[in-house]
């Protein structure tokens, strides 16, 4: 289990409710340690020539002070809250650091146009450590599918020791989800499939159970994300969570487009997997 849990939050009412009902939920009989953090960002040079206010840290303090003692009321759980000054990515990022923190968990900015707050997307695409991203309209229910999509970037693997971790947690099943579209050639086609079935191998001798989703004759018009989400918001496949990588190597510094849209629409919890160079640029077998 999860010791040391970092809730990020800019004060969005919502968002924290849902990140704090899911701690709850998820880690109820465990002694794991909560922070809660906020970061003031500096004002840059032309957020000043535009008239931004700065935040004040000791102004947010004091309504970290109040906020605790609600938490503690309201959820039952005991949470250090700290205020930082500076960029937002960075603080967070030096902060899960110093305090060893395992995951943090940061709520989805607007669930009506199905948006990722800017913080969100800075952290997915930024940060060093799993984020678990939770759309402000899901409720918390037991983890008993894990969906684990996985293509033919190298990157794509790097994500099944945590999923791995977390069906073992909660004695879940792990389903693979991949596809093959209507053009592909053999080659490749053998390549995703041996892929696949390496991966489905490993899984079940780390004795988790594992079932493979190979979705064929996939459209060539449509983007493989958008199956994935058809997939993991259908009611009947029952998906509970759904692990993706924040960024892979063939996006260099910004987030994958295919998590992003996942992230996006998801009616479950995504766990975003940092990338772990591997000095390999292309990425692909």
């Amino acid at each position: 289990m999860k010791k040391n849990v970092l809730i990020a939050t800019d004060f969005n009412d919502l968002s924290l409710n849902a990140s704090l009902k899911f701690c709850k939920f998820l880690f109820k009989d465990s002694d794991t340690k909560y922070s809660l953090l906020h970061v003031a960002e500096e004002i840059g040079f032309f957020g000043k020539l535009f008239g931004q206010q700065e935040e004040c840290p000791d102004c947010q303090q004091y309504r970290f002070d109040e906020l605790k003692q609600n938490i503690k009321t309201l959820y039952g759980l005991d949470i250090e809250t700290y205020v930082r000054k500076g960029r937002i990515s960075n603080e967070i990022n030096n902060f899960c650091k110093e305090k060893n923190i395992d995951l943090i968990i940061a709520g989805t900015s607007n669930s009506r146009d199905n948006t990722i707050g800017a913080n969100t997307h800075r952290l997915i695409r930024t940060t060093d450590f799993p984020i678990l991203t939770i759309n402000m309209n899901i409720d918390p229910k037991p983890i008993r599918n894990i969906l684990l999509p996985i293509e033919l970037l190298l990157s794509s693997r790097q994500k099944v020791k945590n999923a791995i971790e977390w069906a073992k947690n909660y004695n879940a099943k792990i389903t693979i989800i991949s596809g093959i579209w209507e053009k592909t050639e053999n080659d490749t086609h053998k390549k995703i499939v041996t892929i696949v079935n390496s991966v489905q191998d490993f899984i079940l001798n780390k004795g988790v159970d594992c079932e493979v989703v190979m979705m064929k004759h996939l459209n060539e018009s449509k983007d493989y994300a958008d199956n994935v989400i058809e997939y993991m918001n259908n009611d009947k496949n029952e998906v509970d969570l759904t692990i993706v990588m924040g960024r892979d190597e063939s996006t260099d510094f910004s987030a994958d487009p295919r998590s992003q849209d996942v992230v996006r629409f998801a009616k479950v919890p995504v766990l975003c997997v940092p990338l772990k160079k591997s000095g390999m640029s292309a990425g692909f077998l």
